[in-house]
C-alpha cells in the first residue's frame, strides 16, 4: 500500500523494475527520465558495476502534483539483476507497490528471466507479499533481435493465465516504455482508491508523469504557478534555532546531528527559512541546506500530547532534490521535526528525549 503521510498530507508511491541482469531495466528508468519534464522529476541515481549496469538501485522521485489535496509521488526503482544481489533485491522490494517485470526475449536469455521471475515471486512471499495481489505488469523487451522468443511462448511462461498486463517493447528505442508505465501506474492509483478513502486523478497524473517529452518544457498551469507576481504572500513567524536531534529511518534510530533554523525576509517581503543539518547515519556523513517556506498551522501528536506546530516546506527552486517538510513547536522551545523520503523509506528527525510527530 502507498505510503500516505496524513500529517504532510503526502503520498509516495513505489514502483520496482525487476528482471535478469542487462534485461533493460536501466534503460527503461533512463527512456522514462527523459520524457518526464524537468518539473516533475528529480535526478535519475545510477551505480555501475564491471558486471552490469546496475549495482543497487537507481530512484527516480517523480512528483506529480497535488492528488485530491495529497502531494503525491511516484518513485521508480530497480533491482541488481545479477544472482549474487538477492539480500539487496530483496530489500528494494520492501513496501513495494507495483512490479514492473522486465523480461529478456532472448533465446539465450530465457532461462534468465524464467529464473529472475521465479525469484521474484520467492522475494515477494519472504516479505509476507502474495503475488496475486501486488500488481505486476509483463514487459518483454528487446523485441528486434532475431533470437527472439516467440510472444506465445514467453505468455505461456509468465502469463499462463492471462491475468497480467504485458507489452512488447524495444528499450533502447524507447518502444513500449511509457505503455508499460503508464499501466503500472494505473493500477497502483486504482489499488489505491480501494485501499483508502482517497481517490485520484489519473489523467492529471499520466499527464504529468507521462508528458510530451520535451524536457524543460512545462504547462500553463506550472507556468502560472511558478509566475512570483501572481503568489500570494507568504509572512511565517521569526524562528532561530538549534537542536540536537536523532535521525529515524522506519522508525528506528539510525544516526544523530544538529539542526539549525534562521529565517528572514526575501525582496517580496515573505519570510524565508534556512535549514542546515550535519548528521551522521549510519557511519555517513551528511550534510545539506535547504530553503524553506512558511506554509500554516497544524496541530499533531508529539508522543500522546497534541501539540501546534508551524509548517515549513521547501521552496521548490531546485528539482534535483527530494523535498523536506519541517515542523516547529509553537511553544518556547521551539522543537523542530523533519521528514522527508529516502531511497528506501521515510526519513525523520527528532529531538533528543523527544518523540516523533506521526
Amino acid at each position: 500500500m502507498p505510503n500516505i503521510n496524513q500529517a504532510f498530507r503526502e503520498i509516495v508511491c513505489k514502483i520496482v523494475y525487476y528482471g535478469p541482469g542487462s534485461g533493460g531495466k536501466t534503460t527503461n528508468l533512463q527512456v522514462v527520465h527523459g520524457h518526464i519534464p524537468s518539473d516533475y522529476r528529480g535526478d535519475l541515481v545510477s551505480l555501475a558495476t564491471e558486471q552490469d549496469r546496475t549495482l543497487f538501485f537507481d530512484f527516480l522521485p517523480v512528483d506529480v502534483g497535488e492528488v485530491k489535496g495529497y502531494k503525491t509521488k511516484f518513485q521508480l526503482y530497480t533491482v541488481p539483476g545479477q544472482v549474487y544481489y538477492n539480500a539487496t533485491r530483496k530489500l528494494v522490494l520492501r513496501n513495494v507497490d507495483g512490479v514492473v517485470f522486465v523480461a529478456d526475449s532472448q533465446e539465450t536469455r530465457y532461462q534468465d528471466s524464467i529464473d529472475s521471475f521465479r525469484n521474484l515471486a520467492d522475494n515477494l512471499r519472504e516479505l509476507g507479499l502474495d503475488m496475486d495481489e501486488v500488481p505486476i505488469v509483463l514487459q518483454y523487451n528487446k523485441r528486434d533481435l532475431p533470437d527472439s522468443v516467440s510472444i506465445e511462448k514467453l505468455e505461456a511462461t509468465f502469463n499462463p493465465h492471462g491475468r497480467l498486463k504485458s507489452f512488447e517493447a524495444v528499450a533502447v528505442d524507447g518502444d513500449g516504455v511509457r505503455d508499460t508505465l503508464r499501466e503500472m501506474c494505473a493500477l497502483v492509483l486504482k489499488r489505491l482508491k480501494e485501499q483508502t478513502h482517497i481517490e485520484s486523478d489519473e489523467e492529471m497524473v499520466e499527464s504529468r508523469l507521462l508528458g510530451s517529452g520535451d524536457q524543460g518544457q512545462t504547462s500553463e498551469a506550472s507556468s502560472e504557478t511558478k509566475d512570483e507576481s501572481r503568489r500570494p504572500l507568504r509572512v511565517g513567524p521569526p524562528i532561530e534555532m538549534q537542536q540536537t536531534s536523532k535521525v529515524y529511518w522506519r522508525g528506528m534510530g539510525v544516526g544523530t546531528g544538529i539542526i539549525t533554523i534562521s529565517s528572514m525576509q526575501n525582496e517580496r517581503g515573505e519570510t524565508e527559512y534556512t535549514l542546515s543539518s550535519n548528521h551522521r547515519i549510519l557511519g555517513f556523513n551528511r550534510h545539506f541546506v535547504r530553503t524553506l517556506r512558511f506554509v500554516g498551522e497544524e496541530r499533531l501528536k508529539v508522543g500522546v500530547v497534541e501539540v501546534d506546530h508551524y509548517v515549513l516546506q521547501d521552496s521548490g527552486s531546485d528539482d534535483n532534490h527530494i523535498p523536506i517538510s519541517a515542523y516547529i513547536e509553537k511553544t518556547p522551545a521551539q522543537r523542530a521535526y523533519l521528514a522527508y523520503a529516502g531511497m528506501l523509506g521515510e526519513i525523520r528527525f527528532a529531538p533528543e528525549g523527544g518523540e516523533l510527530v506521526i
